[in-house]
């Protein structure tokens, strides 16, 4: 009996999937329930036990608290100095500021402002702090500045499935949505304080609100609904303007290169009177122009602007922080970001392509058919709306992106749910149609890329931290289970795409990764001692001086964001020379320095070296902990593995 429901059940999920129940229960709040679900199933493991991580979660979150605080700490107690500017002998400026002179309007790291960056990561971290500690910020933690991140995650993917319910089917909305909210890139930057998945949720809603208005450019204007001639364009100016909010220029890059591209290649302009740009303008004048304009009052305007065009021409032009990468470099890597959804990527655009634009057929051949192309490209005809704009949306962008020189994984992250829609209209046409012998070939070489690339996303990361310092039960058994799901499943999802099985070969993959996810994020990684350096520190300084947190630290050669981040943006980061004379103005004052660094006159609080990977850096870290004043009485093994259970 078990072994014929083994066999049958890929067939038995197919005639459930084509079923005309599924087809309700996929476009109702039953199937948004279950979207919801599966993201918390990925999204919340790990996400309260996983140590600020460096560099770029641990800035976003120190700025967030910092704003939380300038409005929550008694007055006293606010470190208000007002921004000053340093000029140096080569040229150059800088700014610095009290931790909390820059109120909800300029976001700082210690006393150093961060204006790259737009203010509404940091308002929703700072609301999202405020309300899980009752207003007190001494109360905080690293997961509170994580949710916005987590529940940005969730309303991209439910706006993803009704953007495909709109478009074709509510199974198409749904499968794709699965497929956003599992991949690697959401799955990991849902875990991060950052604001990349602002600008995913905010981008997905302007696209899903321009999709609406360009489907109804063929309805007759005295039958559209007078309501939604205002709502529609005021939806979408407001989503477009929270995008600028979020990332700067990047939502209306994507939504500008789409409408261009919509106008192009429908050979249609007419129907943009529709958007009522004019308002789209006034809506993100209204909301944005004031933090500007607050922005530059305090730091001056030049300045800003100058740091504006750094980061948007800048990254254009040159590699910024060593993050280059060649053209292609997005293309290639979306196989293992987009895992388990990239099986029929390819295919799926090159149909959509098809599709979406015919050219008109020459009876010309070899060169005469390519030189004829020109000619056949303006005589086009788009067949289908779904896929011309699904093209829209993902080519024009992701062109830009490959061709900037600053190159970093999560930059086309916006661009993913045009990439799952379109995913998601392929396979969906393979489980109603059945998978073509021919298609079937063309396909083998892409499964074996695609399920070793499985393996390697569901293996390497536990298998990397068994490396890694996982020393306690529970760590070993999490990166054992990611390792058996990810062995097995992958390998049933392999041998059912093989034997022409795509929706049971998609289900099982998405469940290795989900349950690798779980157990690795969940269990093994929060548990890695080697990795977590700075908790390190922190459980070495609370054995030794409990009251560091009341006392100035520094730091020499060890900077990374996440110490800043655990003393509260007061860290000091101090030259290898500096180390001495800074002690000696500040008797009470702890400082961090590498074990080949001797402070003289310094007591010396550790007497074995705190160890740990520097990731950030790719360097190994040796540091001991000194002070002027040695402590009465030691609280503590000194020995104590800080990073287990």
């Amino acid at each position: 009996m078990a072994a014929s429901l083994l066999k049958e059940w890929p067939h038995r999920l197919r005639d459930l999937w084509l079923s005309p129940a599924f087809e309700r229960f996929a476009s109702g709040w039953p199937a948004g329930l279950l979207l919801v679900v599966l993201c918390l199933a990925v999204y919340l493991p790990g996400l309260a036990t996983i140590p600020a991580v460096d560099r770029d979660e641990s800035r976003f979150a120190q700025a967030s608290r910092q704003m939380f605080e300038s409005v929550a700490l008694p007055e006293a107690q606010r470190d208000t100095r007002p921004f000053e500017i340093h000029e140096s002998p080569d040229g150059t400026s800088s700014v610095t500021v009290g931790l909390h002179a820059g109120g909800l309007a300029v976001p700082a790291v210690g006393e150093r402002p961060r204006l790259n960056k737009p203010p509404l990561i940091y308002w929703l971290q700072a609301a999202s702090s405020a309300l899980f500690t009752q207003g007190d910020p001494l109360r905080d933690a690293i997961w509170m500045y994580r949710v916005p991140s987590l529940l940005a995650a969730i309303l991209a993917v439910l706006a993803t499935w009704r953007i495909g319910a709109s478009m074709s089917d509510p199974r198409v909305g749904l499968l794709a949505a699965a497929f956003l909210a599992v991949c690697p890139v959401v799955a990991w930057e849902s875990h991060q304080a950052r604001a990349d998945h602002a600008l995913l949720a905010t981008t997905t809603l302007t696209m899903w609100c321009l999709w609406e208005l360009f489907k109804r450019r063929t309805t007759p204007r005295d039958q559209r609904s007078r309501s939604l001639r205002w709502t529609g364009p005021l939806a979408l100016a407001t989503a477009l303007a929270l995008g600028i909010l979020a990332k700067g220029p990047i939502t209306p890059l994507i939504a500008g290169l789409t409408l261009i591209a919509l106008c192009l290649l429908s050979r249609n302009w007419r129907w943009t009177g529709t958007l009522k740009l004019w308002l789209t303008v006034l809506v993100c004048a209204a909301l944005v122009a004031p933090w500007v304009w607050a922005v530059g009052e305090r730091v001056g305007h030049q300045r800003y602007l100058a740091i504006v065009l750094d980061e948007t021409l800048g990254r254009s032009a040159g590699a910024k922080e060593g993050h280059w990468g060649p053209p292609g470099y997005h293309t290639v890597l979306s196989a293992v970001l987009f895992w388990p959804g990239s099986l029929l990527t390819l295919a799926a655009v090159t149909e959509a392509c098809r599709r979406a634009i015919r050219l008109r057929e020459s009876s010309a051949t070899g060169l005469r058919r390519s030189l004829s192309l020109p000619a056949r490209m303006r005589a086009r005809s788009p067949e289908t709306d779904a896929p011309l704009f699904l093209l829209c949306w993902l080519l024009p962008a992701w062109l830009v992106f490959e061709l900037v020189s600053t190159k970093l994984p999560h930059y086309t992250l916006p661009l993913y749910p045009a990439l799952a829609l379109l995913t998601a209209l392929t396979l969906h046409r393979l489980i109603r149609e059945g998978l073509m012998p021919d298609e079937s070939r063309k396909l083998r070489g892409g499964i074996l890329i695609w399920s070793a690339i499985g393996l390697a996303v569901c293996l390497a990361p536990p298998i990397a931290l068994l490396a890694h310092g996982l020393t306690t039960p529970t760590a070993i058994a999490g990166a054992a289970v990611a390792i058996a799901a990810g062995l097995v499943l992958v390998t049933g999802a392999a041998l059912l795409a093989f034997r022409a099985r795509p929706l049971a070969a998609h289900a099982l993959a998405i469940g290795a990764w989900t349950i690798a996810l779980a157990c690795t994020l969940g269990l093994a990684l929060p548990r890695a001692s080697d990795l977590w350096t700075t908790r390190a520190l922190v459980a070495r300084l609370d054995l030794y001086a409990a009251d560091w947190r009341a006392q100035p630290i520094g730091a020499v050669r060890y900077h990374e964001d996440s110490l800043v981040f655990a003393s509260r943006g007061r860290l000091a980061r101090l030259p290898d020379h500096a180390g001495p004379a800074w002690l000696d103005a500040n008797p009470s004052a702890v400082l961090i320095a590498p074990a080949d660094l001797d402070i003289p006159g310094a007591h010396r609080l550790t007497a074995d070296p705190i160890r740990g990977l520097n990731y950030a850096a790719g360097r190994t870290e040796s540091l001991h902990l000194w002070t002027n004043t040695p402590p009465q009485t030691r609280v503590g093994d000194p020995n104590a593995n800080v990073g287990g259970e």
